[in-house]
């Protein structure tokens, strides 16, 4: 009995023992396997990481200008660099404005139709949609979009570009063959029409249609040209038909191209004195142009336009409606018409001939133009990104050698001879100026790519002249120059980022210690100017910034001046100096110090100034009667508009 139980102990043991074995052979098992789903998932996820870095990269580096924005909030995603330098946005202002922004209503409901077809069909082109850049200035656009997915969100993408100047050549050139055509048509009419009445009909609608005008009439003489008749008229009241019949050869405009056969024509009957009609005042009657029938040098008859809006008759016009004239008096006598349309037909046949080759020369250069400006382009992303690189790479090496410097100073103050701490001394103050050249070289690179951050604060700029005058009170008393704050204006608010518009009226009078002789003086001056004031400016500062007087203005400004009795500028290189690594006189005698009278820097002190005044829709400009007869540089800076909007995309 007791054999047979240990036998079923062991054989439960052997069992036991057996089954424990499988358990850890598969636990082990599902290990590997989960160690092989893990790294599969890590993998993936590399690959993923991959192929985003590549489309960012081609993204940014495309040709066109490229959007994404989500299909459910409408909120915009990504723009690529192209899309910044087209709108003049960079990508954190373009992600956060609205389609109020930047296109007017039609144009926004334009493009929510397009999305809309994009949602449904998956695609859509449209153009002829006019862009607001944020300067102010409107381009015509062409856009390409797709609908798509990343992950999960449901994207709209696509990409859109500058065709302001084929669109508008495409309208001119529609111009002209409309011109062309109705020339064509009137020629046909008159060889081919018997029934004179019927055929006056018939091109005054089609030129009224070309014009896209108000209205117009033919006046006809007869009594052997003692009476004018308005034998047809289109869109003009009754009261107005009957007093133009009332008019007399010699009075007013169209009686006139009747006495001298001449045409006339006005921008603006309203305030003409040469029109007679009171009539034609009160139906608001605008631009107006009238041409004679002209048969053998004898006016027979007129045709006259008008349009109650704002346009304005241009050569063309006149030219095209004295031409139908000229084809309009010869039927009127029905003489000699056949040969005058043969020689007519010819010279619109060459005309188009002639038309079409231009619009091919001009097509071609407009390529080769295109063609100039993506390898400027290039050579110039080419530059900024060598500047912003080489900064990077000296910035690590720099501020080790400044930090340890400076712990070699502050640890062995008593270990080092006289010679050993200057040397120390040295050391720390070239790294400070190296790092001072290479700040200001990441400062160009930033704002040249714009990319430089500016806040948008309101603050009264009084506060921060009177830091900048402590701030340099060392070196213009180093230098023995009288630094005076005149009047200054104490209740001005700007909106802008102080930090930035400090250093930037700093390196402004940090020039004016630097070149103004011992004993001298230096004046900071303030006064606010009215847009009216600046608008008569335009002729004085518009070669230091054309963009500022080509946007929109604001209301007031505060005009900050430092002058000095220093060496004076040059009339030739007043707008150079605010130029990128320039600098007037022998480079030998360059100098980043704040104190060394005529010391030179690098040539980014100016041109930084400027770069962030502007930044801050700003003017920047320096005035000198010349060498030895002191210099003034001054900013113009936009005062604050209580009434400002911020517009976010919602």
């Amino acid at each position: 009995m007791n054999t047979a139980i240990l036998i079923i102990v062991t054989i439960a043991v052997f069992m036991a023992a057996r089954w424990a074995k499988q358990k850890q052979n598969q636990a082990r098992e599902m290990q590997e396997s989960l160690k092989k789903s893990e790294e599969l998932s890590r993998q993936q996820a590399e690959q993923l990481k991959d192929h985003n870095d590549r489309d960012r990269q081609l993204i940014q580096k495309a040709n066109d200008a490229l959007f994404i924005f989500d299909q459910k909030d409408g909120a915009l995603l990504e723009v690529n660099r192209q899309a910044e330098d087209l709108l003049g946005y960079t990508q954190g202002e373009v992600t956060n404005l609205t389609f109020k922004v930047l296109f007017s209503r039609e144009h926004r409901q334009r493009l929510l139709r397009m999305i809309s077809t994009v949602i449904k069909d998956g695609h859509a082109d449209t153009s002829g949609i006019k862009f607001r850049r944020k300067d102010g200035s409107q381009f015509i656009g062409e856009i390409k979009a797709r609908s798509g997915r990343i992950g999960n969100r449901k994207i709209v993408y696509g990409n859109f570009r500058d065709v302001t100047q084929t669109t508008n050549l495409q309208l001119e050139l529609e111009r002209h063959n409309l011109h062309l055509t109705l020339l064509n048509q009137i020629s046909h009419r008159v060889a081919e029409g018997h029934n004179l009445p019927h055929t006056l009909e018939i091109i005054l609608d089609e030129v009224i249609k070309s014009f896209n005008i108000s209205g117009g009439g033919i006046f006809l003489l007869e009594q052997r040209g003692t009476e004018m008749k308005l034998a047809l008229h289109r869109n003009i009241p009754e009261d107005v038909v009957e007093d133009l019949n009332q008019m007399k050869p010699g009075e007013g405009l169209a009686g006139k191209v009747v006495e001298t056969a001449r045409h006339r024509h006005s921008t603006n009957l309203q305030k003409d004195h040469r029109r007679t009609s009171s009539a034609v005042r009160t139906d608001n009657w605008r631009a107006f142009l009238a041409v004679p029938f002209i048969a053998e040098e004898e006016a027979l008859g007129v045709l006259f336009i008008f349009d109650r809006g704002h346009k304005v008759f241009n050569r063309e016009d006149i030219r095209l409606t004295q031409a139908i004239g000229r084809q309009l008096g010869p039927l009127l006598k029905s003489a000699e018409l056949f040969d005058e349309l043969q020689w007519q037909h010819r010279i619109n046949f060459a005309s188009l001939r002639e038309l079409e080759r231009s619009r091919s020369t001009l097509r071609d250069n407009l390529d080769q133009l295109e063609q100039h400006h993506r390898t400027l382009q290039g050579l110039n992303q080419m530059k900024s990104a060598f500047l912003s690189l080489a900064s990077h790479e000296l910035r690590t090496p720099l501020t080790t050698i400044l930090s340890g410097a400076e712990f070699l100073q502050s640890q062995t103050e008593e270990l080092l001879g006289d010679n050993e701490k200057r040397a120390l001394n040295v050391i720390i103050r070239a790294s400070q100026r190296l790092n001072h050249i290479v700040d200001d070289l990441l400062d160009a690179a930033r704002l040249e790519a714009k990319t430089l951050y500016i806040a948008r604060e309101s603050f009264n700029p009084i506060t921060m002249i009177n830091e900048l005058i402590t701030e340099y009170k060392p070196s213009y008393q180093a230098n023995k120059i009288i630094l005076e704050l005149q009047e200054f204006p104490d209740d001005t608010v700007i909106r802008g980022d102080a930090h930035h518009l400090k250093r930037a009226l700093g390196r402004l009078l940090e020039n004016a210690i630097k070149f103004t002789q011992e004993g001298d003086m230096v004046h900071i001056a303030g006064r606010t100017l009215q847009q009216e004031k600046v608008v008569g400016l335009t002729g004085e500062l518009n070669a230091f910034s054309e963009s500022f007087f080509d946007g929109a203005l604001a209301e007031s400004y505060l005009q900050i001046s430092i002058s000095d009795s220093g060496i004076g500028i040059k009339k030739e290189d007043q707008l150079r100096i605010f130029d990128k690594f320039q600098e007037v006189g022998d480079i030998s005698t360059h100098s980043t110090s704040q104190a060394q009278f005529g010391g030179k820097g690098v040539g980014l002190g100016l041109t930084l100034a400027k770069g962030i005044i502007e930044t801050h829709d700003g003017l920047v400009w320096v005035e000198s009667a010349g060498v030895d007869q002191g210099s003034c540089f001054s900013a113009l800076l936009p005062l604050a508009n209580p009434n400002e909007e911020r517009y976010v995309l919602g």
